[in-house]
């Protein structure tokens, strides 16, 4: 029981919770186990569970025919996801996926009703974090119509890095998941890629961008074509 309470108090999205709260949480969830490249669930498979990433990394993703996906987000530890589908009693909007080795808290969807019918706290710290993506879904959404891909994939490398604490900053991504995530194809973004370099924004090499100059990418990012 230790080994789970301080584990559960790792977890950002449950700072703040007294220890009741935390109680609660411990007696509802169960840890589950995902290999790399694992199916979590599938766009349309029907809403069962609330998830919170205890360790790993979670990738959101849709088909958009084809081969083609469009990544919506990279979710790490202390992130949660799954909600939607709980909350309005449909099936699931888009697919999630095991980017890394990965394990999570799970809450089924009766236990999860409970959770926010007798705990305030959570159901606030819930309703924030789903503000936040309803910006970051307008503002990308913003950047599709007025930015160049130069700038959708500054914006791109500001938001994929906003959480790394490396210096340089840095993260982990080939050129093709890169163009999953901007909605695009791969050509343009190796494009995009190879003048940042040449301008001496970013480097990248071996699957990693690195970022050299954070004022000039900001100011890209901002920059409406």
């Amino acid at each position: 029981m230790t080994h789970v309470w301080t584990a559960i108090k790792k977890v950002p999205f449950f700072r703040g919770l007294r220890d009741t709260e935390i109680m609660q949480v411990i007696k509802i969830a169960h840890s589950r186990r995902y290999k790399k490249n694992d199916i979590i669930f599938r766009k349309e498979d029907l809403g069962n569970s609330f998830f919170i990433v205890k360790d790993g990394k979670v990738k959101i993703f849709t088909s958009l025919g084809g081969d083609k996906k469009k990544t919506f987000a990279f979710l790490n530890r202390g992130d949660f996801f799954g909600e939607m589908s709980l909350l309005g009693g449909k099936v699931r909007s888009a697919s999630a996926m095991a980017a890394e080795d990965t394990e999570l808290y799970v809450i089924s969807k009766r236990n999860f009703a409970k959770l926010i019918a007798g705990n305030h706290q959570f159901t606030l710290k819930l309703l924030h974090t789903l503000a936040d993506r309803l910006t970051r879904a307008d503002n990308e959404i913003a950047s599709m119509l007025f930015h160049n891909i130069r700038g959708r994939l500054a914006e791109a490398i500001l938001e994929l890095t906003k959480k790394s604490h490396a210096t340089p900053t840095k993260v982990a991504i080939d050129q093709s998941e890169l163009a999953q995530y901007l909605g695009t194809t791969r050509v343009p973004v190796c494009r995009a890629i190879n003048i940042f370099k040449r301008e001496g924004t970013i480097d990248y090499r071996r699957g990693e961008i690195i970022i050299l100059n954070h004022a000039k990418l900001k100011s890209m990012a901002g920059n409406i074509q």
